[in-house]
């Protein structure tokens, strides 16, 4: 039987851990539930059990219990624990997917800025703090404004900058539609000479 991997319709709380006594209560159930193929004395393979639930949530715990009964392990047996750490794995990996994503989407679209200090704002109080600050912000100043000075500016692609920043939109509206105009009737005409 295939898991489902899509996430609940309402999310639950996955950061709560279990506690020993609701990880021992599921174990009692299923215990009750199924028979056993380990040995029938339930204090030798518990530190087994134990070792296998360590670090997981109780949502994902009574996920997996509920995966249990419901034939996820395709087998009428007490799970081995491997088998429920598994199961266990099964119910958390749409969430772990999901944090994955956000993770990559994150180191994608972050900006350089995003990791450089933010301005702080003006101390209060003592002279020497308010001093080394001003210093601090005018060196800032300044080299942003050499930065801005020495950026590379193409000619070629700003030589009518002046006469841009004094259009209308709707003049770049209607230029951009001739543009667009000029260049559909030029490809229409190739086509027509290229046709024998």
């Amino acid at each position: 039987m295939t898991t489902p991997k899509t996430l609940p319709a309402v999310c639950p709380d996955i950061t709560r851990a279990a506690t020993d006594t609701e990880k021992l209560t599921v174990l009692t159930r299923l215990l009750a539930a199924y028979p056993c193929r380990m040995p029938s004395d339930f204090r030798l393979v518990r530190p087994a059990y134990m070792q296998a639930l360590e670090g997981v949530g109780k949502w994902a715990l009574f996920e997996a219990e509920l995966r249990i009964n419901q034939n996820a392990l395709g087998h009428p047996f007490m799970p081995t624990p491997a088998e429920l750490r598994r199961e266990i794995d099964r119910a958390m990996e749409p969430f772990r997917e999901r944090e994955r994503r956000a993770a990559e989407e994150e180191r994608r679209y972050r900006w350089v800025e995003d990791d450089k200090p933010r301005a702080l704002p003006a101390p209060t109080g003592d002279p020497k703090a308010i001093a080394k600050w001003r210093s601090r912000r005018n060196a800032e100043r300044e080299e942003a404004a050499a930065k801005a000075a020495s950026a590379p500016v193409d000619p070629a692609l700003f030589a009518d900058r002046e006469e841009r920043m004094k259009r209308k939109s709707a003049d770049a509206v209607s230029d951009f539609i001739s543009r667009q105009d000029r260049r559909h009737s030029r490809s229409s005409e190739s086509e027509k000479e290229a046709d024998p």
